[in-house]
């Protein structure tokens, strides 16, 4: 008995002495989301549409397989039935000011640093003159994946991916997360080395199945 004891012992301490530099190795992924959209709170009717994103995204943002410093950005997407010439926004829960208009997307704009709070907002814009009021409804509702949740679900559908570009636990790339709603929620994650090229998954928001993936550059 005190003999396999013994040998148990050592084997034990073998297996020690191969897992512990294995799990000082082990690489945590999310360390390495440079843009993590986490939010989304919509107001969406027949004919106007708004939406808040809350974001953390490295700034200035270059898709180039290198994490760089992140900061909190919120942006405000409105777009409305008639034409103005000044849209303003106010709320108790953003910093509200004068919108930009996007040509190209054909939405007014408006982006700063700090996260509102709770399920609602209660949105005010005023164009030119006259102000009117809205409410907008968080889209993640009970049960649907935090952003880290989403990029585990990838990381356990294509672990050779991850695989072969971390060596010694560091991770030569960077992540992308960015939750998407079209009646639904979703999650587009996007693998990027540093060759631009970048490895893209949607992620179904409530049960983490991989719905598509392709790959593609910025």
């Amino acid at each position: 008995m005190r003999k396999i004891f013994g040998i148990s012992l050592t084997v034990a301490a073998v297996a020690a002495a191969v897992l512990i530099p294995g799990c000082a190795k082990q690489t945590n992924y999310c360390d390495y989301i440079s843009e993590k959209r986490f939010g989304i709170y919509m107001f969406e009717d027949d004919n106007e549409s708004i939406k808040v994103c809350c974001s953390e995204k490295e700034s200035p943002f270059n898709a180039d397989g290198i994490k760089g410093q992140t900061a909190e950005l919120v942006e405000i997407y409105a777009s409305l039935s008639g034409s103005y010439d000044e849209v303003t926004i106010s709320g108790e829960n953003i910093s509200g000011g004068e919108m930009s208009y996007l040509t190209v997307k054909g939405c007014w704009y408006l982006s700063y640093s700090g996260f509102p709070e709770g399920d609602q907002l209660q949105l005010e814009l005023t164009c030119d003159g006259k102000t009117q009021t809205y409410t907008l409804i968080s889209v993640a509702e009970g049960g649907t994946l935090s952003c880290e949740q989403a990029l585990q679900c990838v990381v356990e559908y294509d672990a050779s991916l991850f695989e072969g570009m971390t060596k010694n636990g560091i991770f030569n790339g960077e992540i992308f997360v960015r939750l998407i709603y079209d009646e639904n929620c979703y999650y587009y994650v996007g693998v990027c080395g540093t060759d631009g090229n970048i490895h893209a998954y949607l992620v179904d928001g409530q049960s983490g199945r991989i719905i598509a993936e392709r790959e593609h550059r910025i």
